[in-house]
């Protein structure tokens, strides 16, 4: 049967891999709040940027078709969002997905943390019930 210290080093290693985890997690949730919430803004600045350039050159280009059509054409091009991104939307699902994976591994982590650890106070109680069961005679 093994000992306490199996248990107690069993117990560290689950510890460590939960902290590692958690880790992985405040990473991922970082990137999901980044494509969430500054992606956005950035889309919108760059859009905003181009609508000024675009405005800029058909006044500095007049009566000239061809590129008052290829100026226009430029509007499908601008930056999409992120639920119109297909690219985007499908990092943005993959990330959630990884989220998803990385918790459930940190809740069976977690349970066989304690679990370890449960085993450990009980076998330490039983090496020291057998220690003074030995000095004590019994």
């Amino acid at each position: 049967m093994a000992s306490s210290s199996y248990y107690r080093e069993m117990y560290r290693k689950k510890r460590d891999e939960v902290d590692d985890y958690e880790d992985d997690l405040k990473d991922l949730n970082k990137i999901l709040e980044s494509l969430s919430f500054d992606l956005p803004a950035e889309v919108i600045d760059v859009n905003f940027e181009l609508d000024g350039l675009k405005a800029d050159l058909l006044k500095g280009v007049r009566h000239n078709s061809l590129f008052t059509n290829r100026a226009n054409a430029f509007e499908n091009k601008k930056e999409k969002s992120i639920g119109q991104d297909r690219d985007m939307s499908t990092t943005q699902n993959a990330i959630e997905d990884e989220v998803a994976r990385v918790t459930n591994l940190r809740s069976q982590a977690i349970s066989s943390r304690d679990y370890y650890y449960d085993k450990y106070q009980e076998k330490k109680s039983e090496e020291r019930a057998e220690l003074l069961k030995n000095i004590f005679g019994g």
